[in-house]
């Protein structure tokens, strides 16, 4: 992990220079680009802020233009992003294959490629793509891609936390333990409640920057 003194925003990244792939664990920090490489690379850091018409002034901006900016996330068109609709299990299924590095493009559908890997590797069982995905769909695939850990958070502080479906127990204890999630303006967790894209994307910046230390 090296920290590359430069004045970065959201919306830039590290790229390598010899194959001009953008490096997945380069996180913006107050004293430049933290960067987790397997080995060593020639870098350099390029801004890929898009300018979506619809995240101006959004909550979730700096979360939108990290994801797009990694290309985990693409807009809904060349000029919205779309930030409070929900986000699909699909949706999710093919953020999850870009990070892992799979060529998701081609297939039958946009998201067969995706939808392929996450059930060959245990994220998904690929049911209902098109349907919404709730928070705790959300972090139990999370989970799963890193392996499954052991979660060390505590669900006792938040209201509903009996509302949260078995199977998500240990992954939600997780995503809460690693800052992954937090609660509503409310104090709840709504485990059930379906996620936005704003709200996926700016989970899924956390993500990134836990696996980056």
């Amino acid at each position: 992990v090296v920290t590359i003194p430069a004045d970065v925003g959201c919306g830039m990244v590290a790229v390598n220079a010899d194959t001009g792939e953008i490096v997945k664990l380069s996180v913006p920090a107050e004293d430049g680009m933290t960067v987790k490489l397997d080995g060593s690379a020639e870098l350099v850091l390029v801004d890929r802020s898009r300018d979506f018409t619809d995240t101006k002034g959004h909550w979730a901006k700096d979360a939108i233009n990290f994801v797009t900016a990694h290309e985990l996330f693409s807009g809904t068109s060349d000029t919205a992003f779309t930030p409070d609709s929900p986000m699909t299990r699909a949706m999710l299924m093919t953020v999850l294959a870009r990070f892992d590095g799979q060529d998701t493009t081609g297939g039958a559908v946009w998201y067969e490629k995706a939808m392929e890997w996450a059930r060959e590797n245990g994220i998904s069982d690929g049911s209902d793509p098109d349907g919404s995905i709730t928070r705790e769909q959300l972090a139990t695939m999370l989970w799963r891609y890193v392996g499954s850990p052991a979660g060390n958070g505590s669900l006792s502080s938040f209201g509903d936390s009996a509302n949260v479906s078995g199977y998500a127990v240990e992954a939600l204890r997780w995503a809460v333990g690693e800052g992954l999630i937090s609660g509503t303006d409310t104090g709840m967790l709504a485990p059930q409640s379906n996620a936005t894209r704003a709200q996926a994307a700016t989970i899924l910046k956390r993500f990134v920057e836990s696996l980056s230390k």
